[in-house]
């Protein structure tokens, strides 16, 4: 077993999404992003909706996902990312996340209660993310 590698659980609410030994994650925080490597330091973090890549055991390329909220907590060289969804760029409906911005966009024309607000813009933030992971395919 490499030492520069740590056990890597990807789950999201309706399965596990990953399951295996990686070299790095990169997952999106609320102020940025956090890589974590081998060894790391024993910690929870939360997660923020965006765009997470990982590095397989014995490969060079990264492998891209889109996650929802969550976190992720590393414990003896560990790492379990929970979250509420991981979808590969492939597995995004382009079409049904158009129409989910469009909608989303449509409700922060309007007034609304700071509640409804919110709710929009992470609406909108979802979509966005989701097609930026989708461009180009």
């Amino acid at each position: 077993m490499a030492t520069n590698t740590f056990y890597l659980k990807v789950i999201a609410a309706n399965r596990v999404f990953y399951s295996g030994r990686c070299r790095s994650i990169i997952v999106p925080e609320f102020d940025g992003q956090k890589e974590i490597l081998a060894h790391h330091e024993d910690m929870v973090i939360a997660v923020d909706e965006g765009e997470m890549r990982f590095q397989p055991e014995g490969s060079d390329n990264w492998e891209y996902a889109v996650v929802g909220m969550g976190f992720v907590e590393i414990v003896n060289n560990r790492v379990t990312l929970l979250v509420e969804t991981a979808e590969h760029p492939e597995e995004i409906d382009i079409a049904r996340a158009r129409e989910a911005k469009e909608r989303a966009e449509e409700q922060l024309r309007q007034k609304q209660s700071i509640q409804e607000y919110y709710h929009s813009r992470a609406s909108l933030a979802r979509a966005m993310t989701r097609l930026k992971a989708t461009s180009g395919k």
